[in-house]
């Protein structure tokens, strides 16, 4: 080893970066050289994924758990900002705020950010699956503004997931792709930090498809997007590395930790074999999980326990973004006190007790090694699969996809009921007094009761204050832009800067769809 080891432990063992040979996969041999010149620990960025209530509401909570320890915030929008609708629409009713924070403006987002530390903060994005063209450029338009681009985008803006994992879609799955290589072509042509795009296998797998064959699902969207970003004349390699992938396993430890570095093995491997990209020239993928554990809501502090390993099986893995579950999760939004614990929970795992101090710790085990090798074939089967009804977009327009889901669905139900897999507190080990015993916090979010009025009167001030001619000059060139070819999101932008709410923009994009030959 060119580096000397570390001998932070008490007894001064002598840790490597790295053990045995370089991995004979590309993709995995250039992560560990890669890594492996930086020096340990090799932990993921502390992610969190939080929102709720009004916009500064979330800003305060955001600037709390950045100083317990979070390094990168992917911002949970309301169900209304995820379906393009303004507060005060009447389906947004009693969903203002509640599993989300509500930002439909660019002032919102403004209003978000205003406390935050971006000198400190590594990254930033929301959960803008449907509504790419616009959840992206109100992060980077803030950023520019803040003169904080330096921080790296971490979008969640991947539209295929949403038709038979989640249901947040708005347009037809090809109209759903163009927006979302949009926002990724834009991210090129300015040359902006980060991901773009965040491919996901975590809500297929839990709408029933399992982690293993979720991957493979994600890794077909993934495909998808890429041919399209190379129909118009981008490098695949270019393309990627623009995309993160986010992955996930929730059961085993073990499972887990495969699941991460079979991800990254493959779409290395789908570079090189689909694109023609030369092994020399893979980009290295970005890989975000988020810790769940299982979480119960009956002795929810045990959830504590659960959650740590499940963020040790991701760092193991080689996780690179990372959030972890509150313990409180399987009750509401998470309460303050859960948030801030979770936080504490990745920076722990990550620089303590020597679980990142060397990269790909469980490679060569003997169980890992057959571990892993179960979960690349699985995967590769249901590509094979996939890729045999035609590719990703065929098989959710067939019904392939929702198959796969519907199989896998009880799965962990029936484990639990046949006594297969043991949950403590569930079906072993129960406590007479174990709500009293691991109760953990029961207060509730405090303030949300008002939040939905105000909001839905910020809105209507908010639009009454931008309306006029320009806005509607603006809005018009989104539409325009929609029913022909052009990049939506340039057209975005100057709608947004002059006002435009989220309903007006996604209108708008509606509109022009509806006139396209």
């Amino acid at each position: 080893m060119s580096a000397e080891p570390s001998r932070a432990n008490d007894s001064e063992v002598p840790i490597h970066r790295h053990y045995g040979p370089p991995p004979p996969d590309p993709a995995l041999a250039e992560w560990v050289a890669r890594r492996t010149e930086s020096p340990a620990p090799f932990r993921p960025r502390a992610m969190v994924y939080t929102g709720q209530g009004s916009p500064e509401m979330t800003g305060e909570r955001v600037r709390l758990l950045q100083e317990v320890g979070a390094e990168s915030v992917l911002l949970a929008c309301d169900l209304p900002a995820q379906l393009g609708y303004d507060p005060d629409h009447r389906l947004s009713r009693a969903q203002v705020g509640r599993a989300g924070v509500s930002c439909g403006t660019l002032d919102d987002l403004r209003a978000i950010c205003a406390p935050l530390d971006l000198e400190r903060l590594d990254s930033l994005g929301m959960l803008a699956n449907s509504v790419g063209h616009v959840g992206l450029p109100m992060v980077h338009e803030v950023l520019r503004e803040r003169g904080a681009e330096h921080v790296r985008l971490v979008m969640q803006n991947d539209p295929l997931k949403e038709f038979t994992a989640r249901g947040t879609e708005l347009f037809t799955p090809e109209q759903a792709v163009r927006i979302a290589c949009d926002a990724v072509a834009y991210a090129i042509d300015q040359d902006i930090p980060g991901y773009a795009m965040t491919v996901c296998s975590n809500h297929y797998d839990v709408a029933g498809a399992g982690p293993v064959r979720a991957l493979a699902i994600a890794l077909a969207n993934g495909v998808a997007y890429l041919s399209e970003l190379v129909a118009r004349g981008y490098p695949a390699a270019d393309a990627a590395r623009r995309i993160m992938l986010f992955v996930n396993e929730r059961s085993d430890l073990f499972v887990g930790a495969a699941v991460f570095r079979v991800a990254r093995s493959l779409w290395g491997r789908l570079l090189a074999d689909r694109f023609g990209v030369a092994p020399a020239d893979v980009p290295p993928v970005a890989l975000m999980g988020y810790a769940h554990g299982l979480e119960t809501s009956n002795e929810p502090l045990v959830n504590v326990p659960r959650c740590t390993l499940s963020v040790l099986a991701a760092v193991m893995g080689g996780a690179d973004y990372l959030c972890a579950a509150s313990y409180d999760e399987a009750l509401r939004v998470p309460s303050p006190d859960a948030a801030a614990l979770a936080v504490r929970t990745l920076r722990v795992v990550g620089e303590e007790h020597g679980a990142a101090a060397s990269l790909d710790p469980l490679a060569g085990g003997y169980k890992f090694t057959e571990v892993e090798a179960a979960v690349r074939g699985e995967v590769e089967g249901e590509l094979e699969r996939i890729e045999e009804r035609g590719g990703a977009l065929a098989c959710l327009h067939n019904g392939y996809l929702a198959s796969v889901l519907d199989r896998g669905r009880g799965t962990r139900q029936r484990q639990l009921e046949t006594g297969e897999r043991t949950f403590i507190g569930e079906n072993a080990v129960t406590a007479a007094h174990h709500r009293e015993l691991f109760a953990g916090s029961t207060q509730p979010t405090s303030g949300l009761d008002r939040v939905e009025p105000e909001l839905v009167e910020r809105v209507r001030k908010h639009r009454e204050r931008h309306a006029g001619p320009v806005l509607d000059a603006a809005l018009a060139g989104v539409r325009r832009a929609a029913a022909g070819s052009d990049n939506l999101v340039p057209p975005t932008v100057d709608a947004l800067r002059e006002g435009a709410t989220m309903q007006q923009l996604l209108d708008a994009t509606r509109a022009g769809f509806d006139e396209a030959p």
